[in-house]
């Protein structure tokens, strides 16, 4: 009878949790190459560069000088007179096309913008694979705490069914208790044989991402404390505001640099019977027009391009308000839960204390203690899921609000 209470008592069950941190942190711990998530994601990072190029990313067009456009020209002319007391010629011109003054600056711009977004896309890169490595650090962990608690049920069962086999060799307990027991212990080995398969092929898909045998000490993350403010700093936003920019300034350089410098160095050579001269000089050709017109088919060319990126813009930013609203309500909703869940828990305490006291009247009575402290195990269990689950939530909510690791 003491036996049964105690492993019925709310001490026990705080001893029984105590067990499974302990458990999950000789899990965390063990050989844990990675100290926090942020190393997680730097190791995985490097490994999917191995195996996925990514040279692109850091690719910068080499074509364009600051002020020379394109590569020299060189031409070469030979004039031969037809009259007998005429002059030859023969020239050679090596030719440039220099950047308007005006669009140095601009220039200079779009290289600022080209670099940023590169940063952009490396911080994209780096918010993908911080979502990646949160999803399999949660797989993992609440593959283990399924495992856990299945195996701490399977412990307590098997302590339990040992005076429950004293007592129905006795005559004191029922045979549909002791059934009920016997069931109970089938469904837990059936229960832990599907989430131990669970957590071998959670970890391993962890292992493969990251590197790592298992997890760090923690993963719990802190909330964003504004998500609007998290919003306009997201990479997603980032880039594409800076593509957008990027657009309209190529724009403006390509119809700008219709008007660009022309520069040669000439070197001419006449040839006459009154003798040879030499002739050195340099040409410069500059466009009259203050501005160029702009091109029909550029022109529509950009437009749309603009139109679309800012379509872009605003439906990304709809989409994840949305749905940063949807986890925001379930995250509450689940503390809603937990709190109800917890008084479940301290209520079923005492409903099992109630029966325990009353089970010898019938055999209804021993079967609806033992239903009932089973349903208590499982209601415990069922609670240090949803705490996860809680935490695992914030990570996803970070993970939408462009939070990189």
């Amino acid at each position: 009878m003491y036996l049964l209470r105690y492993l019925s008592s709310y001490a026990n069950r705080m001893l029984l949790a105590c067990c499974c941190l302990v458990s999950l942190s000789s899990f965390a711990a063990e050989s844990t190459p990675a100290d926090n998530l942020t190393q997680l994601r730097i190791s995985a990072e490097q490994r999917i560069a191995s195996h996925f190029s990514s040279d692109w990313m850091n690719h910068q067009s080499t074509s364009l000088s600051r002020w020379l456009i394109g590569a020299p020209t060189l031409e070469i002319s030979a004039l031969q007179s037809n009259q007998a007391m005429g002059t030859d010629e023969i020239e050679v011109r090596l030719g440039v096309q220099l950047q308007r003054p005006d669009n140095v600056d601009l220039f200079d711009q779009m290289a600022d913008m080209s670099d940023a977004i590169l940063s952009a896309q490396q911080q994209q890169q780096s918010l993908l694979v911080s979502g990646l490595v949160r999803q399999r650090s949660w797989d993992a962990l609440l593959a283990h705490q399924r495992v856990i608690s299945l195996r701490d049920k399977r412990v307590w069962l098997q302590r339990l069914g040992s005076q429950l086999t004293q007592r129905f060799n006795a005559g004191e307990l029922s045979r549909l208790a002791y059934l009920q027991w016997q069931q109970q212990q089938l469904d837990v080995e059936q229960a832990l044989l599907s989430a131990e398969g669970e957590l071998t092929a959670s970890m391993q898909a962890y292992s493969e991402l990251t590197g790592a045998q298992s997890l760090p000490a923690t993963i719990n993350e802190q909330p964003v404390a504004n998500l609007d403010m998290a919003l306009n700093g997201h990479p997603e936003f980032k880039l594409l505001s800076l593509q957008q920019k990027y657009t309209a300034a190529a724009y403006e350089y390509s119809r700008q640099s219709q008007n660009n410098w022309d520069v040669a160095l000439v070197a001419r050579r006449l040839q006459s019977v009154l003798g040879n001269e030499n002739l050195l000089g340099v040409a410069v050709g500059i466009p009259l027009s203050v501005e160029a017109p702009a091109n029909p088919q550029d022109l529509q060319a950009w437009q749309q391009t603009d139109q679309a990126l800012s379509q872009s813009l605003m439906n990304l930013r709809l989409s994840l308000q949305q749905q940063l609203r949807l986890l925001t309500a379930r995250l509450a909703s689940l503390s809603a839960q937990i709190a109800i869940a917890e008084q479940q828990v301290a209520l079923g305490e005492q409903i099992v204390e109630q029966l325990e006291q009353l089970k010898q009247n019938s055999e209804l009575e021993q079967s609806n203690w033992l239903q009932s402290l089973l349903e208590q195990r499982d209601r415990t269990y069922a609670l240090d899921l949803q705490k996860l689950s809680q935490q695992q939530l914030v990570a996803q909510i970070n993970q939408l609000a462009g939070q990189v690791l």
